[in-house]
């Protein structure tokens, strides 16, 4: 990996903040893959697909919450808060345990492998 290049901690980076902060940094994310993907080194190409799917997915489940929460009972109940916080408290932990190990190993330049996902990322 260039010393000056990166985007693998970027992405790794922008991975982690849009489990916080949903939406803006999926967007960042997609921006900074269509941007360097096809000039990327093939640990950077991994560390940018993997964090790319993992976002999308949790993307999806925080989306498909919300959806579930707005047809059912609202936000004002207690099926909203079992359903956020199921998400923020088992949910985001695990995709943060894998994006702070991936962003360690984007810093260092090193390939790693995400559990489930890595298979499918190039």
């Amino acid at each position: 990996m260039n010393q000056r290049d990166h985007t693998a901690a970027f992405a790794e980076a922008f991975f982690i903040a849009n489990l916080l902060f949903v939406g803006i940094f999926y967007v960042a994310l997609w921006g900074l893959y269509f941007l360097r993907y096809q000039q990327a080194t093939t640990i950077t190409k991994q560390h940018l697909s993997q964090a790319l799917i993992a976002s999308s997915i949790s993307t999806s489940l925080f989306a498909m919450i919300n959806a579930f929460i707005m047809l059912t009972d609202g936000y004002a109940s207690l099926t909203a808060l079992f359903c956020l916080e199921f998400y923020f408290m088992l949910i985001v932990p695990v995709f943060l345990v894998a994006g702070i190990i991936g962003f360690t190993k984007a810093i260092k330049g090193i390939s790693v492998s995400y559990p489930l996902i890595g298979r499918y990322a190039t």
